[in-house]
């Protein structure tokens, strides 16, 4: 057998691959959202089907490659079980169902800025408020303590392994669920900014997910974490000083 087949088997047997495959065709179906119309923050009002399958696609545009860490070592672990069948689809299912679970209270946000954009003539004359305080908001959690602590369960997936590993589906599905708790606790504050984003949320997704990725799997991360927050807070004040100081 050739070098160069050997490489595509390891590549095809490595989990990454189907995890980036998945997240590159989330991410042509959210362009193709924007592009339809389709995408919930394009609609003045969301409604729940569609903002939630908007959700799901962004969740796994932006989420599954920062996952990609943890599932390599599972996969590895889980090839030494008696029984691995099952064990990986029932993690990414556990870490998916918390991030669906957070699309209720994420739906019931863009419900509150679509109302308050239709209700209010003074925000609705300036969309760039709602937006500057998501901004501002998200860049005041990157030094909150939650914040470092939910990253360093993110950044420590063999540690994580260790203290929550157990054979079975079901065991998977609990490191999932576990592992998306710690995922949401370090990013919510991010994927607040796509809630309230609006016809450039596919440059915003771009953005955030090369912040999240770095932040949760390069050595760079912890260093970059006030970067990025001294950042959102000169964006989000910069709307709000645009928003407020235009005149009426």
């Amino acid at each position: 057998m050739s070098t160069v087949a050997v490489r595509v088997r390891v590549r095809l047997r490595d989990p990454a691959t189907g995890l980036w495959v998945a997240a590159g065709a989330c991410w042509l179906l959210s362009g193709w959202l924007v592009l339809a119309g389709g995408h919930h923050h394009g609609a003045p009002v969301p409604t729940p089907g569609p903002f939630l399958l908007a959700w799901v696609v962004m969740v796994g545009a932006m989420m599954l490659p920062t996952v990609v860490p943890l599932v390599r070592l599972f996969a590895h672990v889980r090839a030494r079980a008696p029984q691995p069948g099952g064990a990986l689809p029932a993690l990414l299912g556990g870490y998916l169902a918390v991030w669906t679970v957070v699309a209720g209270l994420a739906f019931a946000v863009a419900l509150g800025v679509a109302a308050a954009t239709g209700t209010v003539p003074w925000v609705a004359a300036r969309p760039e408020v709602p937006l500057g305080v998501a901004i501002v908001l998200a860049g005041a959690f990157q030094f909150s303590r939650l914040k470092e602590a939910c990253l360093r369960a993110c950044r420590s997936p063999a540690t994580v392994l260790r203290r929550e590993y157990r054979r079975g589906p079901a065991g998977a599905a609990r490191l999932g669920l576990r592992h998306g708790v710690s995922c949401v606790g370090c990013c919510w504050a991010l994927m607040l900014v796509m809630v309230v984003t609006g016809a450039a949320g596919l440059l915003w997704m771009l953005g955030l997910t090369a912040v999240m990725v770095l932040e949760k799997t390069s050595r760079y991360g912890p260093r970059l974490v006030p970067v990025v927050g001294t950042g959102l807070f000169v964006v989000g004040g910069a709307l709000l000083i645009a928003g407020v100081a235009r005149p009426a």
